[in-house]
């Protein structure tokens, strides 16, 4: 009779233990859950702790992992504005926001993650079919716009998503950029004929800058020549008078003397060894060749032609 009373008392214990471990069910910091009623959702659960439920299948509980989560999208040919083909693989940061719509219009998260592979496509085809080949891969910085890019793909597909799915897309990445194997030589041909460009500026930038140089320096010079020269001709100036000024002194001083050097001077600048002259001895400076009569032994009648060499 106790055998049978225990076996009793342990049957309902395990019936009461499973009706409450089947009634209850737990809420974490990082989950939503939504309560359904024969498949209905009836309650949505934000707050984390122990909550109280009917027995299944009166009630059943669905959580929902809200955290992050990162997911990279398949990879497919995208053709830009100037008809490049170009693959531009992505990823995307998505989380549930609202899990009662979410379990309404997608129930599971592989679902999710199909129809978001699905929209992301589509938009990064309408965004690259409005951008240029250059605003993806270019060698002048300036014209790459990934940023902007990714912000269009964004806003194309996150206000859909959250209000259809419940689902907020927090961020699109561009991952790389690659091309088909038929288009990589024509990639390499427009980054060689970019890059020969770019050294064609610099190149025209560099001569224009050393002509540039070439002008201030010719200038500087003359201007330093004219300086120079104009300093020259003060200093020149100043000699020739202070050489006057001694001249006239010397001149004063001894007027015969001074004569007779500008006499010795100019019969040096018209003979010389290779010189020839019929002159008239009597004719200044000429005379001063003429022997001094108080010395002659013998002077002939006339006038005298001296021949000097």
């Amino acid at each position: 009779m106790k055998i049978l009373f225990t076996r009793l008392l342990v049957g309902l214990g395990l019936v009461i233990l499973l009706a409450f471990y089947s009634s209850t069910f737990q809420v974490s910091e990082s989950e939503k859950a939504v309560l359904t009623q024969f498949g209905k959702p009836v309650r949505e659960l934000d707050a984390p702790g122990l909550y109280f439920k009917y027995p299944w299948p009166v009630e059943a509980v669905q959580i929902f992992d809200t955290r992050l989560a990162f997911r990279e999208v398949r990879l497919t040919e995208t053709l830009t504005k100037d008809k490049r083909n170009v693959i531009v693989p992505l990823y995307i940061a998505w989380r549930i926001e609202n899990p009662r719509k979410f379990l309404e219009s997608l129930t599971t998260v592989e679902a999710a993650q199909r129809v978001l592979e699905n929209m992301i496509t589509s938009a990064k085809n309408t965004v690259l079919g409005q951008r240029d080949f250059a605003e993806l891969v270019s060698m002048e910085p300036g014209k790459v716009d990934l940023a902007g890019i990714e912000a269009d793909i964004l806003e194309k597909v996150a206000g859909p998503v959250r209000e259809q799915f419940g689902v907020e897309l927090r961020e699109i990445g561009i991952r790389r950029i690659t091309f088909p194997e038929s288009n990589t030589p024509a990639v390499f041909e427009r980054m060689r004929a970019e890059r020969a460009q770019f050294a064609s500026k610099f190149e025209a930038e560099g001569r224009q800058r050393a002509d540039e140089i070439r002008v201030e320096a010719e200038s500087e010079a003359a201007l330093l020549v004219a300086s120079a020269e104009a300093y020259a001709e003060g200093k020149r100036g100043q000699a020739e008078a202070e050489a006057a000024r001694i001249y006239a002194e010397a001149h004063s001083a001894n007027a015969d003397f001074y004569r007779f050097l500008l006499q010795i001077d100019a019969l040096k600048a018209v003979a010389d060894g290779q010189t020839s002259l019929l002159i008239d001895g009597a004719e200044s400076p000429f005379h001063l060749l003429t022997p001094d009569k108080g010395h002659e032994t013998t002077t002939p009648a006339g006038p005298t032609s001296p021949r000097s060499r």
